[in-house]
């Protein structure tokens, strides 16, 4: 009895906590038009609403500062900022029906959230796609930075937890209710894990109250002056410095709750290779995976292991199923 309330208590939380799956290959040729302008546009427009009802109600606290922007950047269930993103008319997006997608065959076994029969009913069983500067991203992307970015960025930089367990607190919760596993999705997305990284850093960079962890200072967005606050209009929120390659599902490969999901999804890109006359893998370009290997290439502070910051996000393996005790 204990053990099937724990499954069904785990299936509940992933599917509060999943907008879906991105597919970074079904209709991947189409042109679609850049949206970082829209975006960052209404961001900064809930800033400064955040900034206003935050100045209402204390003197530059920070605490209520992110809690008023917590009402605007959060997940698909509470953040405005990620419902306009899904559904408002001036935001193109790139809709792929589970059918059609890589994820065509999924079952149960693969991953129970995917391969139920209500999932193929569902227009957002799969994240809708959106072009954010040069990277074409699933809207997901945007509910784990504001998401779990805040917890890291919470637990590092607020509580002064070590980075490395907070990277592996992600891992852990991708590998459980955020997708990893046969109850949820059977997706671990290592782009889910850059985007909870780099929402950290967002965070962050909305006070910069603190150095970067990779040493790239793109705030502060917001000042305390004269006992308000008020943003910094000369530097206002830009989510193209954030989003990067390692949150593209197709250079920064994903791993699989079972072998036969991985199967199934390498035989849905040989399927696609065959119709768009292009071979499709992963990763689609290796040269840009070193890239963000590089960018990501900085050791962990007290880190006895001396690992880097890449290596909690970023996947150099290729697809393969998921190890659940010793990958990390």
């Amino acid at each position: 009895m204990l053990m099937k309330k724990s499954i069904l208590t785990l299936a509940l939380l992933s599917s509060s906590l999943l907008a879906g799956e991105a597919d970074h290959y079904t209709r991947r040729f189409e042109p679609i038009s850049d949206m970082a302008p829209v975006i960052n546009k209404q961001a900064n427009e809930f800033l400064e609403k955040s900034i206003k009802m935050t100045n209402q109600k204390s003197s530059c606290d920070e605490n209520e500062l992110y809690s008023q922007m917590r009402k605007y950047f959060a997940n698909h269930t509470k953040g405005k900022l990620v419902k306009f993103a899904l559904h408002d008319n001036l935001v193109e997006r790139r809709m792929i029906g589970l059918g059609d997608s890589i994820y065509g065959k999924w079952k149960i076994y693969n991953g129970y959230l995917m391969g139920k029969p209500s999932a193929a009913e569902s227009p957002l069983a799969l994240t809708p796609m959106i072009r954010i500067g040069d990277e074409v991203v699933g809207t997901d992307k945007l509910e784990h930075m504001f998401g779990m970015g805040f917890k890291y960025f919470t637990k590092h930089h607020l509580e002064g937890k070590n980075l490395r367990k907070v990277l592996k607190f992600g891992v852990f919760l991708e590998k459980t209710t955020l997708g990893g596993n046969i109850l949820a999705t059977g997706v671990f997305a290592y782009s889910d894990l850059s985007a909870n990284f780099n929402g950290m850093r967002f965070w962050n960079h909305v006070l910069q109250k603190r150095d970067d962890v990779i040493n790239d200072n793109i705030g502060p967005y917001v000042k305390c002056v004269d006992k308000k606050f008020v943003s910094v209009k000369d530097n206002p929120i830009d989510f193209s410095k954030y989003i990067d390659k390692s949150m593209d599902e197709s250079i920064n490969c994903s791993k699989f709750a079972t072998k036969s999901g991985m199967r199934k999804v390498k035989r849905s890109l040989k399927r696609l290779s065959e119709k768009y006359g292009v071979e499709l893998t992963c990763p689609m370009n290796p040269a840009v995976l070193e890239e963000m290997v590089q960018k990501y290439n900085v050791e962990i502070k007290n880190d006895r292991k001396q690992r880097t910051i890449g290596h909690y996000i970023l996947n150099n393996d290729g697809f393969d199923d998921v190890s659940y005790f010793n990958e990390f």
